[in-house]
């Protein structure tokens, strides 16, 4: 290994979009926003297509899931082994898909990973990828849980919301630079400067803050409705929704915040999403 692996990690719909924006501006450190279009700082994920496609002859579209699988080693391996460190997105498990890491941790060098409220997770999730909220609740509880291959992305193994938490979190040794949205939306300056320190990045609390600003939710929505999102996965979506803390108040039932309370209770009163009594905070 040379530069090693650094993963941006969580499970969809809950930051990892705006950190990498956020770094963008922040190593560019221009006098203008830069385009949500070209984002070049995290260039690499894990799910992408055609990562997969220049590591062999057959195309994607005629190989199954457990062919890609097979990929997954070699391309993190050669990542790895870039003289630089590459950051790449994931919203993947740690785990295994048969019998081969999904993430592989002796090529990963560290880690972060945001973690959102899944009751406003499972609400931008729904909008995002155009289900219900009966099917996206049971998703967020299902060991199964995962995003299949498409003209988009290849297969993402997601599981259990709390599982996946304490994967990325539970592995001795291992110590992620953990961080809620929450926190990043209601104290952006201290949670944004604690990626700049652990990145180990020489800017000053001025340049910190400009790429905060040129990161808001103001700025990437204007961007979207003018120029589109590339990486949306459907033409017609809004990828950059609402962004609210709270927002599942207006759309989860009370079965649904229930269901995920009675599968997620430990995870969530550890992130202080509920009280000791399994009362919603957030």
């Amino acid at each position: 290994m040379s530069g090693g692996i650094l993963w941006l990690a969580s499970y969809p719909k809950s930051g990892n979009t705006w950190i990498r924006i956020f770094l963008e501006n922040l190593f560019r450190n221009g006098a203008a926003p830069v385009s949500i279009n070209e984002l070049n700082v995290v260039s690499f994920g894990d799910a992408q297509r055609d990562l997969y496609q220049s590591l062999t002859q057959r195309p994607i579209d005629e190989m199954t899931d457990q062919e890609l699988d097979q990929l997954r080693p070699v391309l993190q391996q050669k990542l790895a082994s870039r003289p630089e460190t590459s950051i790449v997105k994931t919203h993947n498990r740690i785990g295994f898909a048969g019998d081969i890491p999904i993430i592989g941790l002796e090529q990963t060098m560290g880690a972060i990973y945001v973690v959102r409220n899944v009751f406003d997770v499972a609400v931008s999730f729904a909008a995002h990828y155009n289900g219900t909220m009966e099917q996206v609740v049971d998703g967020l509880c299902r060991d199964t849980m995962h995003t299949p291959t498409t003209k988009a992305a290849i297969v993402q193994y997601l599981g259990p919301w709390g599982e996946h938490y304490r994967g990325w979190t539970g592995v001795p040794g291992f110590e992620p630079l953990v961080l809620r949205y929450e926190d990043l939306r209601s104290k952006p300056f201290k949670e944004f400067s604690r990626i700049v320190k652990f990145l180990n990045i020489p800017a000053t609390p001025e340049r910190i803050k400009k790429a905060i600003r040129f990161s808001n939710f103001e700025e990437v929505s204007r961007q979207e409705k003018q120029a589109g999102f590339r990486e949306r996965v459907r033409s017609e979506q809004t990828f950059f929704r609402e962004g609210k803390v709270g927002g599942w108040r207006k759309s989860l039932s009370d079965a649904h915040v229930a269901q995920l309370i009675d599968v997620h209770g430990d995870v969530l009163r550890e992130l202080r999403y509920i009280d000791k009594n399994g009362k919603p905070t957030v």
